[in-house]
């Protein structure tokens, strides 16, 4: 087994895959995260309402945003599923609490979400 696949595995087993309206029910403070980069985002855009923070870089990035506490709901997806997946991974290794894993792009799409370009 590949690092990868070992990542994907362990965080796969604590990191609930969910649907959109999991998210849109929840009513506690939440944010939606595509953890995907840039480059991706110019050439299919993006979930309406998220937010783009890059796997490479989202530990950092919530860890110097006041507005996003260790007791919000996080919301990740990515192309298909997997960097969220380790992404949120991380997140709960280093304290966040509500993390959430809503897959693919696609998969969102697919459930009635829309594109913001």
């Amino acid at each position: 087994m590949s690092y990868t696949q070992e990542l994907l595995s362990k965080a796969d087993e604590i990191i609930p895959k969910v649907t959109l309206v999991d998210f849109q029910n929840d009513i506690n403070s939440k944010i939606m995260i595509d953890v995907r980069q840039i480059e991706e985002l110019k050439a299919s855009g993006s979930i309406k309402g998220s937010v783009n923070i890059p796997k490479g870089v989202i530990e950092f990035r919530l860890n110097n945003d006041d507005e996003v506490s260790y007791e919000t709901s996080i919301y990740l997806f990515c192309a298909v599923g997997v960097r969220s997946a380790i992404a949120g991974y991380n997140l709960k290794k280093i304290g966040y609490k509500n993390i959430f894993n809503l897959g693919g792009f696609q998969d969102i799409l697919e459930q009635g979400a829309e594109i913001q370009l």
